[in-house]
This record gives C-alpha cells, sequence and structure tokens, in this order.
C-alpha cells in the first residue's frame, strides 16, 4: 500500500543514477503526510520556442506528474503521493541531470514531457507497491 510520503533522498539519488533503468527504486513509505501542493510552490516548465509554461509533465502514457521546489518533491497526481529527492533546474527534472522536461503538441495541447536528458526519449513511469519506477522508451515527444 503506496504512503503519501516516499522515498527519501538518499533513495532519490538511487533513483536518478538509475536514469530510465528497468529496475525498480527502492523507497521508503512513510506516514507524514505532504503539505498542500500550493501552485505557488510548483516548478513551472517554460517551452523555449514559444511562450507556453506549464506545471504538468507528462510521461509517455500521458500520466502527469508535478514538482514542488519547496520540499524537492515529485508529486504523482493520480495519486497524490509524494518522492523526495527531486530538485528542479529550469527545465532539468533532477540534481543529476538526468531528466528533462520537453515539449511538444498532443491533441492539439501544448505540452511538457518527462524525457531522458541525452538520449531526449519519453520515460514511462509508474508507481509499483509504493515504489516509482522509470522506465525508458524509445518514443519522442510529439
Amino acid at each position: 500500500m503506496a504512503s503519501n510520503r516516499a522515498c527519501s533522498i538518499a533513495t532519490g539519488a538511487l533513483l536518478l543514477a538509475a536514469a530510465c533503468s528497468d529496475s525498480s527504486s527502492p523507497s521508503a513509505p512513510t506516514s507524514a503526510p505532504p503539505p498542500p501542493a500550493s501552485t505557488a510552490n510548483l516548478a513551472v516548465f517554460s517551452d523555449p520556442g514559444s511562450t507556453f509554461q506549464t506545471t504538468d509533465v507528462f510521461d509517455s502514457n500521458g500520466e502527469v506528474v508535478r514538482f514542488n521546489t519547496v520540499e524537492s518533491a515529485l508529486l504523482w497526481v493520480a495519486g497524490d503521493l509524494f518522492f523526495d529527492g527531486w530538485v528542479v533546474d529550469g527545465n532539468i527534472l533532477d540534481e543529476g541531470r538526468l531528466y528533462q522536461a520537453r515539449f511538444g503538441t498532443a491533441d492539439g495541447q501544448r505540452r511538457a514531457y518527462f524525457t531522458e536528458r541525452v538520449r531526449g526519449t519519453l520515460c514511462d513511469l509508474s508507481v509499483e507497491d509504493g515504489f516509482l519506477r522509470i522506465r525508458p522508451t524509445s518514443l519522442l515527444p510529439p
């Protein structure tokens, strides 16, 4: 059963080292509820090719994550789960600089996508048994 607060900062570093690997990143669920996600605390991602800005970042399956800059946490929107250790810098999603928000258009809507920084391909994110998993794909942002 997933808790509302998961993944220590040290564990987050292990997740970042995996860089869209197929292995599960360990997380330690805790019972401490996260603070309310104020939009003032959410990272805003800016498309360098337009004036588009958003707080929503989509994975390869259309699932949405957001990033709380005060808590350095990734918010899994569908389950209202937080994972610590995500330090955003501009459109770079993590301190290890392995992931980046890139932009594309789906169904006529501009979106930010969770991608591998070097390859530029979309990542498939999932939460399984309270653990955040990041898997590579061969898909590019649309």
